[in-house]
């Protein structure tokens, strides 16, 4: 599945054969020209659909997505208070690539006239549908033939896709003139990263294929006619539950720790904590 770049691989960012492996990020590659580091993988499409199953929303990535639905919602709110920022009259119907549970469509909902979504994972998209009634498909959005949309948001998404260079220039041909693109994923120019380096926690393969910085995912928005209108690095609120079960469980297996002090904190675990690493990077632009 994994492997090293060749003299034949090109930098999705600068189209340069430039990739070395990456020196403070172990089995990943750089881009000597502009930075841009990335995990080549040969892995399939069918084979990252199958990642994405329940498991990894309940135990694998989180201790459990649908539980979480208010704390995420909350942070969904901010992000969209801040889109709305920047929208006109005319941004009238969204798109969501990598929906999941659809929680943010169920509040976009109440500031467009039409969104929709899609996601790879099947579980995910069954639950969008039935549970919160709102409109989503299973499919990979390169495979969609779609109405054309005003506004595009990928949360947390970028970092997953095997191709996101051609997602972009796909939403570039899709997305209505002056609409907009909404983006987060880690930057792994952040301070956090580079103190971090492989120990960052953004670093974590094959889910994650992707590291991109300001600099390198602006490039790209603008190489596919995206003119970069905001930058932020926004934190979080989590529950005290789930940053238990990240810290314990997922990055030191110590899952017997976890359930004692989970127990020992009672109702406490419901509580949320404000978290900001600063290594979150909210990008938002617009097609020219």
């Amino acid at each position: 599945m994994w492997r090293m770049s060749t003299a034949e691989d090109k930098c999705l960012i600068c189209d340069k054969s430039s990739l070395k492996p990456a020196y403070k990020f172990p089995g990943l590659q750089t881009c000597t020209v502009c930075g841009f580091i990335t995990a080549f993988t040969d892995i399939s499409d069918e084979e990252l659909a199958k990642l994405y199953g329940e498991d990894y929303f309940h135990g694998q990535e989180y201790n459990d997505y649908v539980r979480d639905k208010d704390a995420i919602q909350r942070n969904f709110t901010k992000r969209l208070n801040i889109l709305d920022r920047f929208r006109n009259d005319s941004h009238n119907t969204l798109f969501e690539i990598g929906c999941a549970y659809g929680f943010f469509l169920d509040l976009a909902k109440h500031h467009f006239k039409k969104v929709s979504g899609a996601d790879i994972s099947a579980d995910a998209v069954k639950y969008a549908v039935n549970t919160l009634g709102v409109h989503a498909r299973t499919s990979n959005y390169l495979d969609m033939s779609i109405d054309p949309y005003d506004v595009c948001c990928m949360w947390d998404t970028i970092e997953h896709l095997r191709e996101p260079d051609k997602f972009i220039a796909k939403i570039s041909t899709e997305i209505s003139q002056g609409g907009l693109l909404a983006i987060t994923t880690g930057d792994a120019g952040s301070l956090n990263a580079r103190v971090r380096g492989k120990k960052w926690r953004q670093i974590h393969p094959p889910t994650h294929l992707h590291y991109f910085s300001v600099p390198t995912l602006s490039k790209l928005l603008q190489r596919e006619g995206f003119q970069i209108v905001h930058v932020s690095h926004p934190g979080n609120l989590i529950s005290v539950d789930t940053a238990l079960y990240i810290i314990l469980v997922i990055q030191r297996k110590r899952e017997k720790l976890y359930e004692f002090i989970k127990r020992l904190l009672g109702k406490l675990v419901n509580l949320y904590l404000p978290v900001n690493l600063g290594d979150i990077m909210y990008v938002i632009a617009r097609k020219t």
